[in-house]
């Protein structure tokens, strides 16, 4: 937990990714970095990067592909 923001750094990465979503550099339908990519971009845990995942699915915001990894929702939910 960030003690200076409250967040939980899994929730850190997940508006970062969807930062990208709505700034318009990864559109609908729009792979998003794999979860070990990201987990080295971010230097977190790849279970920070899944969780990130999992919230951001919860919210609609992307779409899980069995064997193909995560996208971008077709259409957006909320963040």
């Amino acid at each position: 937990m960030d003690t200076q923001t409250g967040s939980v750094l899994y929730e850190a990465v997940a508006s970062d990714v969807s930062a990208l979503i709505h700034s318009g550099t990864l559109g609908p339908g729009d792979r998003v970095p794999s979860v070990r990519r990201l987990s080295r971009q971010k230097r977190v845990s790849i279970s920070t990067v899944l969780q990130a995942y999992r919230l951001l699915e919860n919210r609609g915001v992307i779409e899980a592909r069995p064997q193909s990894g995560s996208a971008t929702a077709r259409s957006r939910g909320r963040t």
